[in-house]
């Protein structure tokens, strides 16, 4: 099941068209700040994948944030 989240686009900590090198880049990326959940959402354009820190995420829309679906958590 998807979920709905507002993250603001600049927190990315990285844009990835492919889901499979996302997943792969947040693992790496997870292994090395393990204190930290990530997120993979997909993006409001349809055509990529975000990586976000869990922690910024917003249930509802603030400034400058759009809606990303959770397609995957580290």
């Amino acid at each position: 099941m998807e979920t709905r989240i507002f993250f603001n686009p600049g927190d990315s900590i990285a844009n990835i068209h492919d889901y499979n090198e996302a997943v792969r880049k947040g693992q790496i990326f997870k292994r090395e700040r393990r204190n930290d959940d990530l997120v993979i959402a997909k993006g409001p354009d349809d055509e990529e994948y975000a990586i976000f820190y869990a922690k910024d995420a917003a249930q509802q829309p603030g400034a400058g944030q759009k809606p990303y679906q959770i397609k995957h958590k580290l």
